[in-house]
């Protein structure tokens, strides 16, 4: 099937943007994508005019527009991805025989998409919304390590740190620099913090553009986990489901692209009269 080559360009365009993390200008654009500078400033304009981009009025750069965050908000997100990562958790589940836990962050709430608990005698529950006791679990650390300075600040006044144990983080300022070392490391990490005697570790799940939108964690009793063979292949293996997911869920997600593309195509195609 022929490309509609205004549709195509326009979604060059608005990719591009997204890969920007702190925006783009129109020439860098243009470059970027070997369009003329004029056409790619006509797309994004009538983009930031339906809402899906906006542009800085100092810098003129483009990035992401609160319609299109409205629409990755959508609830079939969620559900996507956790379809796309149910047989991948069961199987690392299975090998660790540890409780695994995979959860995603939605405005402001830590929410436990899927749990599979360990077959040993010592292990772990958790609830589906975890946000009150999120910051004191390794893969509550990786969601809010992704939140921006503004939306962590949201979070914080909103989520008072209680002291569950003696090594609970109940400090902001504390936090936050935890957060920034979970980033920098490429991993979570907790031992006592919510529970004595339990510990996590846990990884993110990032979408194409490298934005954290997911977390998987593995928990198990801190005589189990503080032993360094067991700790290297826990963090191994969720890493190696990590990459799975993502790689199931761009799949996924770009099946459903193709369907949109193919819907606007025909959309966009002169209608034919008998």
């Amino acid at each position: 099937m022929p490309r509609v080559l205004t549709l195509d360009k326009s979604l060059s365009v608005l990719e591009a943007v997204l890969s920007s993390r702190n925006g783009v200008g129109t020439r860098s654009l243009a470059h970027r994508l070997d369009l003329n500078v004029a056409t790619v400033h006509n797309i994004a304009r009538t983009f930031c005019e339906r809402g899906y981009l906006r542009q800085d009025p100092e810098t003129k750069s483009f990035a992401p527009g609160i319609r299109l965050m409205l629409l990755g908000r959508h609830p079939s997100f969620l559900r996507s991805l956790s379809l796309s990562a149910s047989a991948i958790i069961d199987g690392v589940a299975e090998k660790l025989n540890e409780s695994v836990l995979f959860a995603a962050i939605d405005h402001g709430h830590v929410l436990n998409l899927k749990y599979v608990p360990s077959r040993q005698a010592l292990r772990v529950h958790e609830a589906e919304d975890m946000s009150d006791h999120s910051y004191c679990t390794a893969v509550g650390k990786i969601l809010l390590a992704s939140l921006t300075d503004t939306e962590l600040d949201s979070y914080l006044h909103s989520t008072p740190l209680q002291r569950f144990t003696p090594k609970t983080i109940c400090e902001p300022a504390k936090l936050s620099e935890e957060l920034k070392g979970v980033l920098a490391r490429g991993y979570a990490q907790t031992r006592d913090e919510f529970c004595e005697g339990l510990s996590a570790i846990a990884v993110a799940v990032r979408d194409p553009w490298g934005t954290i939108v997911a977390g998987i964690g593995a928990s198990a009793p801190t005589v189990r986990l503080q032993k360094s063979e067991q700790f290297e292949t826990t963090l191994r293996e969720l890493q190696n489901a990590a990459s799975a997911v993502e790689q199931q869920w761009s799949q996924s997600r770009l099946a459903d692209v193709l369907k949109l593309n193919t819907g606007l195509k025909r959309l966009a195609e002169p209608e034919h009269r008998s």
